[in-house]
């Protein structure tokens, strides 16, 4: 979590070899788990991720 300047979670997309959220959402579900993103312009930003144990 910050209290930075934040973004639309909504505008991120695939874009080449980007390596971000797109990538980190992507290796969630590759772990079987799942990435959340709280996010809006001047509110800061969350990102939780959370993956099975076993």
């Amino acid at each position: 979590t910050d209290d930075g300047s934040g973004f639309d979670p909504s505008a991120v997309r695939r874009a080449g070899r980007h390596l971000g959220l797109v990538s980190m959402r992507d290796r969630a579900s590759g772990a079987g788990g799942t990435l959340t993103v709280e996010s809006a312009p001047g509110k800061g930003t969350t990102i939780e991720m959370e993956v099975p144990g076993g």
